[in-house]
């Protein structure tokens, strides 16, 4: 919330037109999390939603160096899975990953045997250790709900996440 009101502030004195912008994404994005709260499942379509106003963020925030592809099929919208569980996974990509206009990222988003697979580069941060506790708790949050838990691939070059979806 800080971090987004700090750039809130720049965004008034620089660019108003896209403070606008922002400020609509911003009240999207923490309607969003408030009514997701009391939730157990919401749909496919519905994180996504959501994570166009969460990047457009992070966009503002970082410069135009991060990007999502996603490619899932319309038959998958109505697919279930645990609330925020994108906002987490983006989350992490941001805080673990070097992002730069010299090193951008690309966040790859998927459907792949009813799993949602989130998958991007690795360009690690010098100074920031995982403690894992992110994806453990989405990892026993899919276990209850869905009765699986997540796979996570830390391959040299490309980390991967998949989650089951209940479709």
């Amino acid at each position: 919330l800080f971090n987004s009101l700090n750039t809130l502030i720049a965004e008034i004195e620089y660019n108003p037109d896209n403070a606008v912008r922002f400020t609509k994404n911003l009240s999207s994005v923490y309607r969003y999390v408030l009514q997701s709260q009391d939730k157990t499942l919401v749909s496919l379509a519905e994180e996504l939603e959501f994570l166009d106003s969460y990047l457009f963020l992070h966009k503002v925030r970082l410069g135009d160096c991060i990007s999502c592809v996603c490619d899932i099929p319309a038959d998958l919208a109505e697919a279930m899975l645990p609330p925020l569980t994108l906002q987490l996974l983006v989350e992490n990509v941001i805080k673990h990953n070097t992002i730069t206009s010299a090193r951008p990222m690309k966040i790859d988003i998927f459907v792949l045997e009813a799993h949602l697979v989130v998958s991007n580069p690795v360009q690690p941060r010098k100074s920031h250790e995982s403690t894992g506790v992110g994806l453990k708790n989405l990892s026993n949050r899919c276990k209850l709900m869905l009765g699986e838990e997540i796979r996570i691939m830390n391959e040299k070059e490309v980390f991967t996440v998949k989650v089951p979806l209940l479709v």
